[in-house]
Parts: C-alpha cells; structure tokens; sequence
C-alpha cells in the first residue's frame, strides 16, 4: 500500500503538470491561427480606416472567449505604410491547474503574424 502511494503521488504530479502542458500547447495554435487569420485580413484592407476593426473581429471569431480556460489580451497591430508591412501579435495567459500544486505560475503563450502587401500603384499621402 505504501509502495502505491509512494509511486502514485509522483504519477499523478507528473499526469498534471503534463495536461497543463498540452492545455498551453494547443491555445497556443489555436492563438497563432487566430493572429494569422487576423493578419491576412488586416493585409486585405491595409489602407482601410477601419482596418484594426477588421483585425480585432477576425482574432475574436478565431479565438473563442476562454478557450481551454485562456484569457487572450488585446492584440498589438503595427504597420509602416510606407513598405506595406503589418505586424498582428497576440498573447494569451492559459490558467495552469495542476502547475500551482508544485509551485509554478500561469502559462503565457505568444503569437506573431507579418504580412507583406505591395504597395505598387499606392499614391503617397
């Protein structure tokens, strides 16, 4: 009986920490899709004065509201006009379940799409 707890504790440690793992693994494909749907979208209509919005709406049907226990933070749009160059980067924090019992924290995952459009044609303003 002891034998049984002495190797299921560590078993059973090991099983969580791993789920927690594979949880952060899969919100982060989930946000990388997500920030690469919204960055093509954003290319689509790079001179659009709404075009953040149209970013925003895309990460936001890509990426479901908790998503595997995530909390996505706003997304970071940056763009140079000039050489037809958008940058979408997200992050998310993914609640950790099993990690805190040995002490660790959150996961935060990253994400980062670049799109480059031509701008042949583009009157400079």
């Amino acid at each position: 009986m002891a034998l049984i707890a002495a190797l299921g504790l560590p078993l059973a440690l090991g099983a969580g920490y791993t789920m927690d793992t594979v949880r952060g693994y899969a919100v982060q494909a989930r946000l990388a899709q997500a920030v690469d749907a919204a960055a093509l979208a954003g290319g689509r209509v790079m001179f659009d004065d709404q075009r953040d919005g149209h970013i925003r709406t895309f990460f936001d049907n890509a990426f479901s509201k908790g998503f595997l226990g995530a909390h996505a933070v706003a997304l970071t749009i940056e763009d140079d006009s000039r050489s037809g160059v958008l940058t979408v980067h997200g992050r998310a924090t993914v609640k950790a379940l099993f990690t805190r019992i040995l002490g660790g924290n959150d996961l935060t995952v990253e994400a980062q799409s670049v799109v480059r459009r031509g701008v042949h044609g583009r009157k400079a303003s």
